[in-house]
């Protein structure tokens, strides 16, 4: 009989071996007593059937089937017994086998989503045989944590709509217009979209991080700049400490001077003086021995013999005074030089303009020439200074649509930038490869109203604030100072600060370190705008491609607006 039967009619669908003391629960399935007691202390109440799982309150009092066990007790002796099979004992943080029993319990390699169990080699084996269309995973713990709390079944579905996980059954109760699908199809949609996400964190961190650079850095310069400041404060106290030794020395030389004078002059008269005194004694004590006489004739006969009658007033008039007519002077003098300081350039105490250049420096700013207020003869180049500004009176001839904001009469350019209440600085290099300095050229700032096709005439009341280059020198407006402030320049670096603030544009010779000219009162009621103009009288008539070349150059860390 044993023969006639077939391991599968005595394998326990718990541990998936030959029963061991079989018992049978309410539901009619059979498993061996020690697994299902196994099994039911795991799980906990409510009891369970570990295949079928119906649900028993209270717990079963479970027996063995002495008939089954007969029949199983048969069965072994007929094939010879079990054969135990080494498998790796579960570790710390690992999933154990849910089948095995005792002290040692071997590693699960294989969790059942249909079985809610896990399996170690062994049983993994033995439960693929019987259940091949069961889904195994990977070993995953806490399973009941997977299961629906409400039909204690397992969670395999989403639904996009409320962003819960559900059973099948849930879905069997959604509503039509709620979007639901498998828990792997969102898992593969969670995913991508989280990568995503983690693009964009990271390159929001790669910002973060540039920013909290860029602040470093702001910090960085902020503290240089208050150390140029400090240190040029100091170069200025020194300035004025030196100026006030000088007032001193000066006025201690000069009135020790104009002292000892008075002194000498004092001491001649002191001695004339002396003089009178002595002869006006004598001629009082004449005087009085004469009137005490009674006698006519005496008196009469001694008069020619009295000593002479000193003259009207008292001779050696004179006063000695503190001259404070010369230190009043020297003050006022003092106090013309501070109130020149700042205009003229005199911060250091050597008397150069370093200390203002290396400040106004501070607020350098990019200066881009802009095209659409070119002359048709001015062409632009990018380089690592800035840029390249070339006449090319081959040029001359192309045709650009007219406009107002657009030179056609001289070759001049604005700058895209305006500026009216800030502060701004920027450098212009200007080279003649010519060399003989006879070419015309101008720097400065311009008003926009001030481009017209009917000619450029460069003063400030036509709205132009520049140096003119000509005859090798260096002149501010003609029409308002016709004096050169530098002579034989053929080849020029020249800073450009505009304070609208302060209302002024200054002029400094970088080269030289030295400060050139200063226009004050200049009018911020509309924005200036940088101006270059490599050739003032550009000609068709001239030799092509003049070779002079005018490079703003820019900073890496500028400051705006201040």
């Amino acid at each position: 009989m044993a023969s006639s039967m077939s391991e599968d009619q005595f394998l326990c669908s718990i541990c998936l071996g030959v029963f061991t003391n079989p018992a049978t629960i309410p539901c009619g399935h059979t498993f061996c007593k020690p697994c299902l007691e196994a099994y039911w202390n795991t799980r906990g109440d409510p009891a369970i059937c570990a295949l079928c799982k119906t649900s028993f309150t209270p717990t079963p009092n479970i027996q063995v089937n002495i008939v089954l066990r007969g029949l199983v007790e048969s069965f072994k002796g007929a094939s010879g017994g079990d054969e135990a099979v080494d498998q790796p004992t579960v570790a710390p943080g690992e999933v154990s086998c849910d089948v095995c029993i005792g002290d040692r319990m071997p590693k699960a390699v294989k969790t059942c989503l249909v079985c809610l169990s896990s399996y170690c080699l062994e049983h993994a084996r033995v439960h693929n045989a019987r259940f091949s269309r069961h889904q195994l995973v990977r070993p995953l713990a806490n399973l009941e944590e997977r299961m629906c709390p409400t039909h204690n079944r397992l969670l395999e579905l989403y639904c996009r709509t409320d962003k819960t996980m559900l059973c099948v059954a849930c879905d069997a109760h959604q509503a039509p217009a709620h979007q639901v699908v498998s828990m792997q199809v969102e898992f593969l949609a969670q995913k991508a979209q989280l990568a995503k996400d983690q693009t964009v964190v990271k390159e929001k961190l790669k910002a973060t991080r540039n920013e909290a650079e860029k602040l470093n850095s702001s910090v960085l310069l902020c503290e240089n700049k208050a150390a140029r400041q400090i240190e040029f404060v100091n170069e200025f106290r020194l300035a004025l400490v030196s100026k006030v030794g000088l007032i001193y020395d000066r006025y201690n030389t000069e009135a020790s001077r104009r002292v000892d004078e008075l002194v000498r002059t004092a001491s001649h008269w002191n001695r004339a003086l002396e003089e009178d005194i002595t002869a006006l004694m004598s001629r009082v004590f004449a005087l009085e021995r004469v009137i005490g006489s009674s006698d006519s004739f005496e008196l009469l006969n001694n008069l020619p013999s009295l000593p002479p009658a000193p003259l009207d007033g008292i001779r050696g008039q004179c006063s000695v005074n503190i001259p404070t007519d010369l230190l009043g002077n020297l003050v006022e003098h003092f106090m013309q030089n501070i109130a020149k300081l700042p205009k003229m350039g005199y911060l250091t105490t050597n008397g150069n303009a370093g200390s203002e250049i290396a400040l106004v420096k501070e607020f350098t700013v990019e200066v881009t020439p802009d095209p659409s207020t070119a002359h048709p003869s001015l062409l632009f180049r990018r380089g690592s200074h800035g840029c390249e500004i070339r006449v090319d009176r081959s040029k001359m001839a192309r045709k650009f649509p007219l406009s107002a904001q657009r030179f056609t009469q001289v070759p001049c350019v604005l700058a895209t930038q305006g500026f009216s209440s800030h502060r701004a600085y920027w450098e212009v290099e200007v080279e003649d490869w010519v060399g003989n300095g006879s070419d015309v050229w101008f720097i400065g700032v311009a008003t926009e109203s001030s481009m017209t096709s009917r000619g450029v005439s460069l003063t400030p009341e036509k709205g132009f604030w520049v140096l003119v280059h000509r005859e090798g020198r260096l002149w501010p407006t003609p029409a308002t100072n016709p004096t050169a402030i530098v002579t034989q320049m053929r080849k020029a670096h020249v800073g450009v600060y505009f304070d609208g603030r302060k209302r002024l544009v200054s002029f400094y010779d970088i080269h030289l370190g030295h400060h050139l000219y200063t226009y004050n009162h200049v009018p911020t009621n509309e924005r200036l705008f940088p101006v270059f103009s490599p050739d003032f009288f550009c000609s068709a008539f001239k030799p092509a491609n003049h070779a002079m070349i005018v490079r703003t150059h820019t900073a890496t860390n500028h400051q705006r607006g201040r």
